[in-house]
C-alpha cells in the first residue's frame, strides 16, 4: 500500500468515526481545536498536583494520576460520545477533598479517595441507566441559556483572577490589580486585544495564534525559556488507595455525605458545562437533546474510578475547553487530540507547564465575551424566566461555581412552577389525559365485547 493510499484510508476512517463532514469540520480544524483546548487546560497539570500534594499525595504521583485519568476520559468522550469536550479532575473537588476532608481531619486520604471511587461507580450507574438524560431534559430552556452566559462570566473571571487583573480586597471583596504598573498585566490586556482582533477578522487559528505569540513574548521578556522538555513519567505506588476502606461502615457518617457531594457536583457540573459547550458549538438539537451526552457522564464515572485508584479526584467536563469549541471543534476528534496531549504530557510535562498564565488568560476572557450572546435569547420580560436565569448567571462568577448557579436557578424555577399556577395547569392536563385514555380503553373494550357477542350469535334477530 502506498503512502498516499494509506493517508486516504486514515482520513476515511476518521471521517466515518467522527462524522466530520456532517458536522461541518475537518481534521485540521479538529486538531487545532484540540490543541487550543489543551493549552487552556494545561495549567491543571500544575495546579491539581499542588492541591493533592497538600492532602499527602506525592507531587509526581499526582501529575501522573491527573494526566492518566484525563487521557482515558477524553478518549471515552471522544471515541464513543463524539463530543469535542475535554475532561480532567475538577479543581473545586480537589480542594474539597484536600481542605474540606483530609486537612480538616474529617477522614484520612485513603478514606477520601474511597469516597471518590464510590462516586465514580454511582455516576457510571446513573449514566448507564439513562438517569442523566432524563435530568437534562427537565432543565428549563431559560436556565439552559443562562448557564451559557454564567459560564462565560465565570471563564472570564477565572482568566482575570489567574493573571492578577482582578485581585482580592478585604473591604470590597475584589478590586482592579496594578494594571498601570505591572508589565505582565499590560501584556495580558494587549493579548486580549490581539485575540479579539484576530477573531474580528475571522483568522483561522486565532486563539491558538494568540496563545503561541503571548507565550513566546513572555519567554523573551522574562528570559524563561524551558530548560527541560522531556521527562519520563513517574509513579511511586505509595498505596494511597486502600480497598479495605471501601466496605468500612464505621466511617459512613463522613464518607456517605462526601460521596453524595461528589456525585451531585459531578452531575450538575457536567450537565451545565455540556449544555453550554453544546450550545456554543451548535451541537444541541432543536429539542434540546445533545447527541452522545450520556458518554460524557460515562467518561466521568470511569475516569473518576481510575483517578481515585491512582491518587486524584473526580473527573468532570472542563469548561475551559470552550476555547477549542470556539476554535471550530465539533466532533470527538477534538477530545481525542486533547487526550493525546494529556498522554504526551506524561513525557512532556516541563514544556506544557511552561505556558504562562498571561498566554491563556486572554483566551478565557474572549471565550467569556463570545458566550454572552445567549443572554439575548432569554425572555427578560417574563419574570418566571428572568429570575431563575439571573440567579444562574450572577451566582456562577460570584461564588466561583457552576453548581451553585444551577442549583439556585433550578430552585427559583421550581418555586415559580407553583406560584404561577403552572402546576395546576399540568395537573388538569394530566387528569384530562388520563380520563380520555380511560374513556378510550372503555370504548375499545365495549366495542370488542359487542363484536365478540355478535360473532357468537348472542344477539338474536328482531
Amino acid at each position: 500500500m502506498s503512502q498516499t493510499s494509506f493517508g486516504i484510508t486514515i482520513c476515511d476512517l476518521l471521517e466515518r468515526q467522527f462524522q466530520l463532514a456532517e458536522r461541518g469540520t475537518d481534521i485540521a480544524t479538529e486538531v487545532r481545536a484540540g490543541t487550543a483546548s489543551f493549552l487552556t487546560l494545561s495549567y491543571l497539570l500544575l495546579v491539581n498536583p499542588k492541591i493533592m500534594s497538600e492532602a499527602g499525595v506525592d507531587h509526581d504521583d499526582a501529575v501522573f494520576a491527573t494526566a492518566l485519568s484525563a487521557t482515558v476520559s477524553c478518549f471515552i468522550i471522544g471515541f464513543f460520545g463524539n463530543l469535542p469536550f475535554g475532561c480532567a479532575p475538577g479543581l473545586g473537588l480537589s480542594a474539597y477533598l484536600t481542605f474540606g476532608l483530609v486537612q480538616a481531619e474529617m477522614c484520612t486520604l485513603p478514606q477520601a479517595l474511597s469516597a471518590c471511587w464510590w462516586s465514580g461507580i454511582f455516576v457510571l450507574a446513573i449514566s448507564l441507566s439513562g438517569g442523566t438524560a432524563v435530568l437534562m431534559r427537565t432543565v428549563p430552556q431559560a436556565i439552559k441559556l443562562a448557564i451559557v452566559v454564567g459560564m462565560g462570566l465565570l471563564i472570564a473571571m477565572i482568566g482575570l483572577v489567574t493573571v492578577g487583573i482582578i485581585v482580592a480586597n478585604p473591604k470590597t471583596l475584589v478590586e482592579l490589580g496594578p494594571v498601570w504598573s505591572d508589565s505582565e498585566l499590560q501584556l495580558c490586556l494587549i493579548g486580549i486585544l490581539l485575540v479579539a482582533s484576530l477573531l474580528h477578522h475571522d483568522t483561522k487559528g486565532a486563539i491558538l495564534i494568540g496563545i503561541i505569540v503571548l507565550t513566546v513574548v513572555d519567554w523573551i521578556f522574562k528570559d524563561s525559556w524551558p530548560t527541560q522538555i522531556f521527562q519520563l513519567p513517574l509513579y511511586n505506588s505509595n498505596h494511597y488507595f486502600d480497598p479495605s476502606v471501601l466496605w468500612d461502615l464505621s466511617i459512613g457518617n463522613v464518607i456517605y455525605p462526601a460521596i453524595g457531594c461528589f456525585v451531585l457536583i459531578c452531575i450538575f457540573d457536567i450537565s451545565g458545562v455540556i449544555f453550554g459547550l453544546a450550545t456554543l458549538g451548535g451541537i444541541m438539537k432543536e429539542d434540546g437533546e445533545i447527541p452522545g451526552s450520556t458518554w460524557a457522564f460515562v467518561a466521568s464515572g470511569v475516569g473518576t474510578i481510575l483517578a481515585a485508584l491512582t491518587g486524584s479526584t473526580p473527573i468532570i467536563v472542563c469548561v475551559e475547553t470552550a476555547s477549542g469549541v470556539r476554535e471550530g471543534g465539533r466532533t470527538g476528534l477534538t477530545a481525542v487530540v486533547i487526550g493525546c496531549y494529556f498522554a504526551a504530557s506524561l513525557f512532556l510535562a516541563p514544556l506544557f507547564s511552561s505556558v504562562p498564565d498571561v498566554a491563556t488568560a486572554p483566551v478565557l476572557v474572549m471565550v467569556g465575551v463570545m458566550m454572552m450572546g445567549e443572554a439575548a435569547k432569554i425572555d427578560w420580560d417574563k419574570m418566571s424566566d428572568a429570575l431563575p436565569a439571573f440567579l444562574t448567571i450572577i451566582l456562577m462568577p460570584l461564588t466561583y461555581s457552576i453548581t451553585n448557579g444551577m442549583i439556585f436557578g433550578l430552585l427559583a424555577a421550581f418555586g415559580f412552577y407553583f406560584t404561577t399556577g403552572q402546576f395546576m395547569k399540568d395537573a388538569n392536563e394530566l387528569h384530562s389525559s388520563c380520563k380520555q385514555h380511560g374513556d378510550t380503553e372503555e370504548n375499545e373494550e365495549g366495542a370488542n365485547l359487542v363484536e365478540a357477542e355478535a360473532k357468537s350469535g348472542s344477539y338474536g334477530t328482531v
